[in-house]
C-alpha cells in the first residue's frame, strides 16, 4: 500500500518544522519526518550553499534589483543544487512507494523551479499540500527570536558566522516571503498567527480524513506535467 505524503509549505518562521514534528508525534500510525532544514542542514554540502566558498556552483544569492546592489537578495541555483533537490524529492516519493507515510516541510519556490520538480516527481502519489502563512510583521518578530545553529550548515557556527548568516537571511527574507507564497494552489491554507500548532495539526488530520488532495493534480495541469 502506498504511503501518504504531506508537504508543509511556508517560509522560515511559519511553523513548518514545529507542525511536522508535532503531527508525527501525535499520530497514532507511523510517520517519517523530513524537510528542508534537515536537507540543507545535514545533507546538502555547506560549501555549495549560499555564503559557501563554492556557492556559485550550487545555491547562490544576488540582488533582486540588478541596478541596486543594496536591495533585497534572492536565490539562484546551478545544476548541482537542482540535482540535489531532485534527489530530495525522489527520497520523499520513494518513502511513499515503499509504504511509509511521510510529512515534509518545504519551501515550494517556482523560481528556482523547486515546486515544478516536486510536482513532477510526486505526481500520481497521494499528496496533501498544506501552506502555512503568518502575517509578515509577525513573521519578522518570530525570526528575530530564533537561534541559528545548524541551519543551512553542516557544522556549528561561531559568533561571527552566526552574525553573517543572520544578515544574509534578513536580506533574503522579503524575496522568500513573496516567492514561497507565489503559488496559491494547495489543499489547505492555515494562518499560523490565528492558530496554535495543535490546531494546525488538527486541521491537517481533518483534511486528510476528507479524502485525497487535489492540488498536485491541478499543479501538474498548470505545468503541463504528464
Amino acid at each position: 500500500m502506498t504511503g501518504q505524503i504531506i508537504i508543509i509549505n511556508g517560509t522560515s518562521g511559519s511553523g513548518k518544522s514545529t507542525t511536522c514534528e508535532l503531527f508525527a508525534k501525535s499520530a497514532e500510525d507511523f510517520w517519517l519526518v523530513y524537510g528542508i532544514d534537515h536537507f540543507l542542514g545535514s545533507t546538502y554540502p555547506k560549501a555549495y550553499s549560499h555564503g559557501g566558498e563554492r556557492s556559485e556552483q550550487g545555491i547562490y544569492t544576488y540582488p533582486v534589483d540588478s541596478n541596486d546592489p543594496n536591495s533585497a537578495w534572492r536565490w539562484g541555483m546551478q545544476a548541482q543544487a537542482l540535482k540535489a533537490f531532485a534527489v530530495f524529492h525522489e527520497w520523499v516519493a520513494t518513502a511513499a512507494r515503499e509504504g511509509c507515510n511521510i510529512i515534509v516541510d518545504h519551501i515550494l519556490l517556482t523560481d528556482p523551479p523547486l515546486l515544478q520538480d516536486c510536482i513532477r516527481r510526486l505526481h500520481g502519489l497521494p499528496v496533501l499540500i498544506v501552506t502555512l502563512k503568518p502575517d509578515y510583521e509577525v513573521l519578522l518578530k518570530r525570526v528575530e527570536q530564533r537561534n541559528i545553529g545548524k541551519r543551512f550548515s553542516n557544522s556549528n557556527l561561531n559568533e561571527e558566522q552566526v552574525a553573517k548568516s543572520k544578515e544574509r537571511l534578513a536580506r533574503l527574507r522579503p524575496w522568500f516571503y513573496e516567492e514561497v507564497y507565489r503559488n496559491t494552489v494547495c489543499d489547505l491554507a492555515i494562518d499560523t498567527v490565528a492558530h496554535t500548532p495543535e490546531s494546525v495539526c488538527a486541521q491537517i488530520k481533518a483534511r486528510l480524513a476528507e479524502g485525497p488532495g487535489s492540488a498536485v493534480a491541478e499543479l501538474a495541469r498548470q505545468f503541463a506535467i504528464q
